[in-house]
């Protein structure tokens, strides 16, 4: 049978028109890591763990979002929170992203965005097509330890154990548990070394004896940072010394309180004898002079 021309241009614009019908809805969403099926994704609880990456975000550290079976010219948005997103990988660094991306299908039937984190903190990523919004979870594990901090008292007692608390953390301050750490102690002059990794925290404990005398300088070293603390060695109390000088410094307070109390004494018999001297002056000068021109007796 012959179709006439209006008939297959009819036919051929209802086709475009059922094809352009198909609801955006109508896709499928792939989440991968560097090509594997990234696990979870769907919950807070169950977050992607992404690792933070470094100077570059490459496949290993950033999560695929891709969307398939959409129509053509279809726009794929997202909006991300406590992450960042990226319509590619080349080229992208970790100063690349954005908090919104919008990406166009084009002629082709999918669109693939990506995902990366530089905190540990739980992120979400929503992805719009259409009037339907779905919502993913990612989870920054840190990266590896660029920096280092210590913790260590100030003093302590000669012979004394001291604790030295070590953390590691990222490029941008996330606490790095199962980090390596070096450390360098050195003791009035005498170097020793050690290594230490992390908890799950970012911290670790080192314990170091001090000696009878001096101090211990601890430095911990990873990548291009380095911190330092040092506990200066103090003496024990020696309170049989502290005791015999406060015997003395009581022995030679009371021998003074004995001196003054005898010159106050003397003092005193002087002061008497001065009183009775010049009372008896008085005494003579008073006799037979009117009252107004008597002098006063002292007591």
């Amino acid at each position: 049978m012959k179709l006439s021309k209006l008939t297959i241009a009819v036919v051929t614009a209802l086709t475009a028109a059922t094809l352009s019908a198909v609801p955006a809805s109508a896709n499928t969403q792939t989440l991968t890591i560097a090509g594997a099926a990234a696990t979870g994704g769907t919950t807070s609880a169950t977050a992607v763990a992404l690792p933070v990456p470094g100077d570059s975000v490459t496949a290993s550290n950033a999560l695929s979002i891709s969307v398939s079976g959409l129509a053509s010219n279809t726009t794929v948005s997202a909006t991300a929170t406590n992450a960042l997103l990226l319509s590619t990988l080349t080229g992208a660094t970790a100063a690349s992203g954005s908090n919104t991306i919008s990406v166009n299908t084009g002629a082709s039937t999918s669109a693939e965005l990506f995902v990366f984190t530089k905190t540990a903190v739980t992120g979400s990523v929503v992805v719009t097509v259409g009037n339907t919004q779905t919502t993913y979870y990612v989870k920054g594990t840190a990266g590896d330890v660029a920096k280092v901090a210590v913790a260590a008292p100030t003093t302590g007692l000669a012979g004394s154990t001291q604790s030295v608390d070590v953390s590691a953390f990222d490029k941008y301050d996330n606490a790095k548990g199962s980090g390596t750490v070096n450390l360098v102690l050195d003791t009035n002059g005498v170097i020793t070394t050690a290594t230490v990794t992390t908890s799950t925290s970012g911290t670790v404990r080192y314990t170091v004896t001090l000696p009878s005398t001096g101090s211990v300088k601890v430095t911990a070293y990873a990548a291009s940072s380095s911190a330092v603390a040092t506990i200066l060695v103090g003496q024990p109390r020696n309170l049989d010394a502290e005791l015999t000088k406060a015997l003395g410094d009581l022995a030679a307070a009371t021998a003074t309180v004995a001196t003054l109390t005898a010159e106050n004494a003397e003092f005193a018999k002087t002061v008497r004898k001065l009183k009775w001297q010049y009372n008896t002056l008085v005494k003579k000068y008073n006799a037979g002079k009117p009252k107004a021109q008597k002098l006063a007796f002292i007591k």
